[in-house]
């Protein structure tokens, strides 16, 4: 399983770790790796539960959460990741 890593700022993290923005939009960078692959995934197809997405809240070293990834979307130069909430914490979440 591939997990990709995001950083996220104040007030988002908190939406969209407790699932009230249950996505992140990102402007494409060709020079990193991470949407390269990602590019590849949304052409060739996965399945929930594939890849993955940490989101890490910007301003802490230990706060992140991890998601499966369900839909990648790409309009212009942005990508959607889409990822499944879940309703309770579990061992992957960092401090709270």
């Amino acid at each position: 399983m591939k997990r990709y890593k995001f950083k996220s700022r104040q007030p988002f993290y908190d939406k969209e770790r407790s699932g009230v923005k249950n996505n992140t939009a990102r402007e494409i960078d060709l020079n990193d790796d991470k949407f390269l692959e990602l590019i590849q995934h949304m052409m060739n197809g996965f399945n929930d539960g594939d890849i993955q997405i940490e989101i890490i809240e910007a301003d802490w070293v230990d706060r992140y959460f991890v998601r499966d990834i369900r839909d990648i979307s790409v309009y212009n130069n942005v990508m959607v990741i889409t990822w499944n909430h879940k309703l309770n914490s579990n061992k992957k979440e960092g401090s709270q």
